[in-house]
């Protein structure tokens, strides 16, 4: 087995709360487009767009190459580079054309330390995958929601041919010379033991695999069949309920019209800039960043009522992450 059974998330990790405030985003989330072409149960994308609007004031769009280009430049003011570009955030990457070229361009602009997507490689044909090689893309990480046609009908409400799928992923592989590929499948897309089956198709044509519990990320999203817990994140760990959220210390998100979260959620709990009007530095360094941190140090994080319905800090915080123990101490710093 090539193959490691490892979370798909960065492993070597600093303690956050003794490197805050961050000169620099350790992370960066840019959203090449909102737009999916599956509609998974367990997504807000299941609700369809209308309903999506309602909910989470989401409206899917491309980003442009302008804006991105503005992001790139702008990334060039910090004194570090980020850890990751994840061009990634509540659609399919491969579904904007320009990907490709977002990548080229961060790599010669050389403002991260690697970049990645993440996809359903639904789209992963030979053309797309020597495109996104010779881009430079570090980082392939794979969400699969099924291990047959039949279960993708029924998770996603596609009708895909599942071994082209393999054989996609597989010619990838096979051909992705520096980029890693990181394999995961949510708990409830297997059927009855099919876990053994996962790690046998993937052994070989992955770096990493990994099975992640469901968690309710979506507000709105039907869960009660799924039996899932805030208190145990997706990697199967259990903890107290943390009343700090960590992401907003150490990444940003950029939606397609070029607002900026402290966050990479659906939500945008709080636009702390768009880098149409000031630059990502600023916006790091600005006053609305530093009033929302102080909000989450002081755990009033449920007083803002995107947060209050997100589970980000119990999902997908890493135990180096959690700030509530050291959260007096880093309010004095901030």
């Amino acid at each position: 087995m090539a193959s490691e059974i490892k979370p798909l998330c960065g492993l070597e990790r600093v303690k956050l709360a003794d490197a805050v405030p961050l000169p620099t985003p350790f992370t960066l989330f840019v959203f090449p487009t909102t737009y999916c072409n599956f509609k998974c149960q367990y997504c807000g994308h299941s609700l369809g767009y209308e309903q999506m609007k309602d909910k989470y004031n989401f409206e899917p769009e491309n980003m442009s190459m302008q804006t991105y280009s503005r992001i790139i430049e702008q990334s060039k003011e910090f004194s570090s580079n980020y850890k990751m570009l994840s061009l990634t955030g509540h659609g399919e990457p491969l579904l904007n054309k320009e990907l490709p070229l977002m990548i080229e361009l961060a790599k010669k602009a050389n403002v991260a330390e690697r970049i990645e997507i993440i996809s359903n490689a639904s789209l992963l044909n030979r053309e797309r995958s020597q495109a996104l090689v010779e881009a430079g893309l570090d980082i392939l990480r794979i969400s699969l929601q099924g291990l047959s046609s039949r279960k993708y009908e029924q998770v996603c409400g596609v009708k895909l041919d599942f071994d082209e799928l393999i054989d996609n992923i597989r010619c990838f592989y096979q051909n992705k010379k520096q980029c890693k590929v990181f394999v995961k499948i949510m708990d409830i897309a297997l059927e009855h033991g099919e876990e053994e089956r996962f790690y046998h198709l993937f052994s070989d044509i992955s770096d990493r695999m990994y099975i992640e519990r469901c968690r309710p990320v979506y507000d709105g999203v039907d869960y009660s069949q799924n039996n899932t817990q805030v208190i145990i994140d997706r990697y199967g760990r259990t903890h107290a309920k943390r009343m700090v959220c960590p992401l907003p210390f150490y990444m940003l998100g950029i939606f397609p019209n070029g607002d900026v979260e402290p966050c990479d959620t659906i939500y945008k709990p709080v636009v702390v800039g768009n880098v149409h009007r000031e630059s990502l530095y600023s916006i790091w360094k600005g006053a609305n960043l530093r009033q929302f941190q102080r909000m989450q140090l002081e755990k009033q994080r449920e007083s803002n009522l995107k947060c209050k319905v997100c589970c980000a800090p119990d999902d997908v915080a890493q135990p180096e992450d959690v700030l509530d123990d050291a959260a007096d101490t880093i309010v004095k710093r901030i």
